[in-house]
C-alpha cells in the first residue's frame, strides 16, 4: 500500500513540475527567488541503473549519469558557476548581471565520481568539489554501512551452524527468506536502523560477521578514489576539499578528535595533491558553533552542512546551506528545476 501511494505522489509531483516548468513559473520563481543568492548542490554518488544491484548506498545519494548530464546541462543554462574561493572570500564571479550562482559539491569521494562524473564534468565545461574522507583514499575500505549491508548478504547466503546462529542473534532470519530483489531493500532498511548504535557497537558487530565469512568484506563498486585519481581531477579543475578523516560523526566525538580529524585531513591532501584545502564538508552534516571554531583554528576558510536552503551575506560561512541532488527529485529537467527552487 505505502508503495502505490509513493507512486502516485511521485506521479503527481511530476505533473505539477511539468506545468510550472511549461507555463514558465519555473523561470520566474527561479529569477525572484535565488537573485543575488548562491546555489549548493550535494551530489554523493553517480552511479548507472544497471550495475546499483551490486552497491550498499541508498537510493537517497545516487544519481544516474544521464540524468547528471541533463543536470549540468540545465545549470549551465540558468546559474554562473562559482567555487569555494569566491564563497569563503565573498567574490562575485557572475559575468552575466543577477544570474544566481551555482557551486557543485561532491561528498565521500566514491570511485564512481572518477568512472563518470568526471568525464562529464568535463563535457560541459563544468568545475565542482570533491570532499574526500582521508582514511579510504588509496584503501579497499568501504563506509561501514555498504560494510554492513555486504557482509549481512553474504551471511543470509551461507547455511553453516555458526551463520544460522549469528542470523538469530540479531534478528535478521526474514531477510534470509526474502527473494533477491526484495532481500537488497530489506537489508538496506535493516543497516539504517543500525545508525541509532554506538560505533564501538557496529564494529563488534562487523568483526562478529568477518569471523564467520572467509571472504572480503566490500563490494568493489562502493570503493573510494585512489590518490592518482584525485590527483588528475586536482590538475584539471576539480576542487579537492576534506571530509575529515574516518567520516565519523563530528558532535560525537571529543575536541581532540575533532581537531585530529580536521587537521590531519587537511594537511594530507594538501601533502599528496600540492594543493591548498580551505574548505570542508562535515560528515552526515553534523554541525556546531564549536566544530566551526575548530575548523577556523585549523585553517579551513568555510564549511558545508546538509540543511537545505541557500547562500547569501548573512550564511555562516561555517555552515553553508547545500540541496541534496538524487534521482527520485531530479530525473528530468522540469523536477530538478522544481527541487532547487523549492516547490517540493
Amino acid at each position: 500500500m505505502r508503495k502505490y501511494f509513493s507512486k502516485i505522489f511521485s506521479y503527481y509531483k511530476k505533473m505539477i513540475a511539468n506545468i510550472f516548468y511549461y507555463t514558465g513559473v519555473t523561470g520566474f520563481i527561479l529569477k525572484k527567488k535565488l537573485a543575488n543568492k548562491t546555489l549548493v548542490l550535494t551530489y554523493h554518488r553517480i552511479l548507472p541503473f544497471n550495475i546499483r544491484y551490486r552497491s550498499f548506498s541508498h537510493q537517497a545519494i545516487m544519481v544516474d549519469p544521464a540524468n547528471f548530464d541533463m543536470h549540468l546541462h540545465t545549470i549551465k543554462e540558468y546559474f554562473e558557476l562559482t567555487d569555494t574561493s569566491a564563497l569563503a572570500y565573498g567574490v562575485d564571479k557572475r559575468k552575466h548581471g543577477s544570474d544566481p550562482q551555482c557551486l557543485i559539491t561532491f561528498d565521500d569521494g566514491w570511485r564512481d565520481n572518477y568512472d563518470y562524473a568526471y568525464p562529464i564534468l568535463k563535457k560541459h565545461d563544468c568545475s565542482a568539489i570533491i570532499f574526500v574522507p582521508l582514511n579510504y583514499v588509496s584503501t579497499e575500505q568501504t563506509f561501514w554501512q555498504e560494510r554492513m549491508g555486504y557482509l549481512i548478504w553474504n551471511i543470509c547466503e551461507k547455511n553453516t551452524k555458526e551463520s544460522i546462529e549469528i542470523i538469530q542473534k540479531y534478528g535478521i532470519e526474514d531477510i534470509v527468506l526474502k527473494n533477491k530483489d526484495t532481500k537488497h531493500a530489506e537489508i538496506m532498511n535493516y543497516v539504517r536502523s543500525l545508525k541509532t548504535k554506538s560505533y564501538k557497537e557496529i564494529e563488534g558487530m562487523i568483526n562478529e560477521l568477518l569471523a564467520i565469512l572467509s571472504h572480503s568484506d566490500g563490494s568493489a563498486v562502493d570503493m573510494h578514489m585512489t590518490w592518482d585519481q584525485l590527483k588528475e581531477l586536482s590538475d584539471n579543475g576539480i576542487e579537492i576539499g576534506s571530509h575529515a578523516c574516518s567520516h565519523k560523526i563530528l558532535t560525537k566525538l571529543t575536541d581532540d578528535e575533532v581537531v585530529e580529524e580536521l587537521n590531519r585531513s587537511k594537511r594530507n591532501i594538501e601533502d599528496n595533491l600540492e594543493t591548498e584545502v580551505i574548505s570542508i564538508a562535515y560528515p552526515n552534516g553534523d554541525y556546531n558553533g564549536e566544530i566551526g571554531e575548530m575548523a577556523n583554528k585549523v585553517g579551513y576558510k568555510c564549511g558545508f552542512g546538509t540543511e537545505y536552503g541557500y547562500i547569501d551575506k548573512d550564511t555562516d560561512i561555517y555552515n553553508l546551506k547545500r540541496i541534496n541532488i538524487n534521482d527520485v527529485v531530479a530525473d528530468s529537467k522540469a523536477t530538478f528545476l522544481a527541487t532547487l527552487i523549492g516547490i517540493f
